[in-house]
């Protein structure tokens, strides 16, 4: 009897002790996901932070640990290096084309460089929203001079020691990027010809909304 008494407390505590188990951590760094092709990283919406970056309305993902993390529409856990490194394994080419000088020299009219446009693998990125639902990351943006969006790999790897922004995404050709928008260039920010803001869907959403931002080749 006291045999059956016993393993009934045990088997007790063992329930409790599963009901109270903590959830399981959400990873912080990407996931690469090979049977469906992508890289996914987390990212929370910060409508604020987007709006006072500097410049405004130019940094899309960015790494909290970042130079750069207070600046973005999107800010990560998952650092530009690992993304970079992620998406590198997955089979993308970084372009590596865009110098330092395009960001230096982006008020100078006698200097080319700010209108070179970054290259690289053609990426899709898409985001998925607090209810499950799957979107293109431009729904959180108003393209307001009109350039639309083309992702590449524009890698620049060699100014992640130099520059340590954090910069995972951004709207136009930065040598600071990872993942850039080829359709702008540093000279279009620079001239106020390449603006973004926040869509109705972002502000519905508010500062704070946790999302997914996903990665894949073209």
């Amino acid at each position: 009897m006291l045999g059956a008494l016993a393993l009934l407390a045990l088997a007790g505590c063992f329930w409790t002790a599963r009901r109270r188990a903590p959830a399981a951590p959400q990873p912080s760094g990407p996931l690469l996901d090979t049977a469906r092709a992508r890289v996914t990283i987390p990212a929370v919406l910060d409508l604020e932070a987007f709006a006072a970056g500097d410049p405004p309305g130019h940094h899309l993902v960015t790494w909290e640990g970042g130079r750069a993390g207070p600046k973005a529409l999107l800010r990560t856990a998952a650092s530009d290096a690992e993304v970079l490194d992620a998406l590198e394994a997955l089979g993308a080419q970084p372009g590596d084309t865009l110098s330092e000088a395009s960001w230096t020299y982006r008020d100078d009219p006698e200097r080319p460089e700010p209108d070179a446009r970054a290259t690289g693998s053609a990426l899709e990125v898409r985001v998925t929203l607090p209810d499950g639902r799957e979107v293109p990351i431009e729904a959180l943006l108003e393209d307001l001079d009109g350039h639309g969006f083309a992702w590449v790999l524009a890698g620049n790897r060699a100014l992640i020691p130099v520059w340590k922004s954090g910069c995972v995404v951004c709207l136009q050709s930065c040598p600071g990027s990872k993942v850039a928008n080829r359709n702008a260039t540093i000279r279009d920010l620079a001239q106020g010809r390449s603006r973004f803001a926040p869509s109705l869907l972002a502000r519905e959403l508010g500062t704070g909304a946790e999302l997914q931002v996903h990665f894949a080749l073209r």
